[in-house]
């Protein structure tokens, strides 16, 4: 795990130049389910924040803003252009926050790259509030899936694959997961699911034998008083 954590200090440059070029059907669906979330004057907590992009645009919107990333590089390009958000060097699946701390937790391509997804969805929940919004952009199950290019495939045996996107610029290794981890039994009983939609997103991700398929899904949930 630490391993993959760090892989994104090797290329955080190419990453940032990427997602500026490759990442506009992402952000178009992201945005698209956070426009009516009410954000001035809240706590809001970024899980994988990257470079902070993401925290400059919703501060914009009042909010007040903290990120965690398991990159060293990423924090201190973050801190650098977000000084007035507190963001911090740190694992997912262990967030550094008080129960019940924030009014909106969210993630864009992060989870995705733990290896225990329901663990950090675990923690999310346990720093969001009663009635509080969790939203979350993941990597799809089904793209893992063909991404491990060998046969026999089992969807169900978690595996490290080469991940290639931004047109193939890029490359990661992340862990396989499915469907059950994002969506177990104890966060359906938890949450009102409100949004879910699942999009392609090529050429930002590689085409597998030329398919068509789903690339990443959109997530927003209410958790319940």
């Amino acid at each position: 795990m630490e391993k993959l954590n760090l892989q994104y200090d090797d290329f955080s440059k190419e990453f940032i130049d990427g997602t500026e070029i490759y990442n506009e059907k992402s952000r178009i669906a992201y945005y698209s389910v956070l426009k009516d979330i009410i954000f001035d004057g809240k706590k809001v907590l970024d899980v994988g924040c990257g470079d902070g992009w993401d925290i400059n645009k919703i501060s914009k919107r009042g909010a007040k803003m903290y990120g965690i990333d398991s990159s060293s590089d990423l924090v201190r390009i973050a801190r650098e252009d977000n000084p007035k958000a507190s963001i911090i060097e740190g694992n997912m699946e262990s967030l550094p926050y008080e129960n019940e701390f924030f009014d909106v937790v969210l993630s864009k391509y992060a989870i995705q790259t733990s290896t225990n997804v329901p663990k950090v969805i675990s923690e999310m929940d346990r720093v969001l509030k009663p009635g509080g919004i969790i939203t979350y952009l993941a990597v799809h199950p089904l793209r893992q899936f063909l991404e491990k290019k060998k046969h026999p495939k089992n969807y169900f045996l978690q595996e490290i694959v080469e991940s290639k996107f931004f047109g193939g610029s890029v490359s990661a290794s992340e862990p396989t997961h499915t469907f059950n981890e994002y969506f177990n039994s104890e966060f359906l009983k938890k949450y009102q699911i409100t949004y879910f939609k699942e999009y392609e997103d090529f050429p930002s991700s590689e085409k597998i034998s030329g398919d068509t398929y789903p690339c990443f899904f959109v997530l927003k949930a209410i958790k319940q008083l």
